[in-house]
């Protein structure tokens, strides 16, 4: 997808958490895996200088009327109930709201939609990300927005499994059990390593499976062999690219 990245770049699958951001990274020179938590996505790497693959859970680019061609086509793909995991980002403006009243009649007056609550109590990350983006030229080409379960979905899907996302829920034993099991077949011992090293102050469970399967896509970022939705790219009133990669 990208013959311009650095064939020994770091990887990197990054889900927000509860202590900030929780960090899945693959040495490109060496192909180890370790885990972390830091506070601040700008703190990840040296933007200008480090090479690196940059996959995270979190929307990139954000649209002026609320609507991303990316979020519809994904939950078209993930089906019935997956697709009610991608929510539609709130517009730029409504991300400096304080109250989830007042980040709503900002997203109405701009778009005639409230937003969700999932989507106010992410905002500040949301902005962090959009911030390093517009500020930082050298990140533009590094960070790609991933959705876990959509990397579930082909994950599963390359193993002979349905076109469509897990039925089964996270907070299910049994979702949590199949995409546990999916990932020890691409990472081995790393998650569980992951897992137990885990702090429940800092990071849930499930914030470590998702980084896990962001970084399942980073691999596949890097290697060109990811897909992206929408074909046709997208760009927010910004520049930013509106397109989900897995």
């Amino acid at each position: 997808m990208n013959n311009e990245l650095d064939a020994q770049a770091d990887l990197f699958g990054i889900d927000g958490c509860r202590a900030g951001w929780f960090v899945a990274k693959q040495c490109g020179r060496t192909g180890d895996i370790s885990t972390r938590v830091i506070a601040r996505f700008h703190d990840l790497i040296d933007w200008q200088h480090d090479q690196a693959v940059i996959a995270v859970d979190m929307p990139v680019g954000l649209s002026a009327d609320g609507i991303r061609a990316c979020d519809t086509r994904a939950r078209k793909l993930l089906g019935l109930p997956r697709a009610s995991s991608v929510f539609s980002p709130p517009t730029r403006a409504a991300l400096a709201a304080s109250t989830y009243e007042e980040a709503c009649d900002i997203n109405h007056a701009a778009t005639g939609k409230r937003i969700s609550l999932q989507a106010f109590h992410i905002r500040n990350k949301i902005a962090e990300v959009d911030h390093l983006l517009r500020t930082q030229a050298a990140a533009r080409g590094r960070v790609f927005e991933v959705h876990p379960e959509l990397s579930f979905m082909h994950l599963r899907m390359q193993e002979g499994g349905p076109a469509h996302g897990l039925r089964e829920s996270k907070a299910q034993a049994s979702g949590f059990t199949l995409r546990h099991a999916m990932l020890v077949r691409c990472f081995g011992s790393a998650i569980d390593t992951a897992l137990s090293a885990r702090k429940a102050a800092q990071a849930s469970r499930d914030d470590v499976l998702d980084a896990f399967a962001v970084l399942w896509s980073a691999r596949r970022i890097a290697s060109g062999e990811a897909l992206r939705i929408p074909e046709t790219i997208e760009a927010d009133d910004a520049g930013l690219p509106m397109a989900i990669c897995f």
